[in-house]
């Protein structure tokens, strides 16, 4: 079956100068993650925390952990559905969003010189004509904090 007219997909591929142990670590973390996702000021503002832990001890973000992104009436929360440490992250939005049917994925595998990380978002706007927005805001945001990712491991 095809992709419906309204779902949007994004893809970003990166390679990062360091073990895939650090790097997932750092995607792992809702914690690290939201501060690379939101630079300086939503480290400050505390723009992505996690509101549930997970059931497993040694993996608190891991499956069923909650993060809550933004604030007030515009936060939205995130669930952690797949979770296999060093290799696979997967979350769906979970309440409070304009986007629906939303699920993200992150992979990672050792690559020469360091890690490479694989990131597809899929959604679809609740609000038909919304789309092609917020692809490009989550574009923007995600590359955005991919940079600043590269800023702290290096690109290959």
């Amino acid at each position: 079956m095809g992709q419906k007219k309204s779902q949007r997909s994004l893809r970003f591929s990166r390679q990062f100068s360091a073990p895939r142990g650090k790097v997932f670590a750092l995607f792992a973390s809702h914690e690290r993650f939201g501060a690379a996702l939101g630079g300086p000021a939503g480290v400050k503002l505390g723009a992505l925390r996690r509101i549930k832990t997970s059931e497993d001890a040694g993996n608190p973000d891991g499956i069923g952990s909650v993060r809550r992104i933004g604030f007030g009436p515009s936060a939205f929360e995130e669930t952690i559905v797949g979770f296999e440490p060093g290799k696979r992250i997967e979350y769906r939005i979970s309440r409070g969003s304009p986007l629906k049917n939303h699920l993200g994925q992150i992979e990672f595998r050792d690559v020469p010189g360091g890690t490479q990380v694989d990131y597809t978002i899929r959604f679809e706007p609740r609000i038909p004509g919304t789309g092609t927005a917020f692809a490009l805001l989550l574009h923007s945001l995600i590359s955005s904090g991919l940079n600043r990712i590269e800023n702290e491991f290096g690109a290959l």
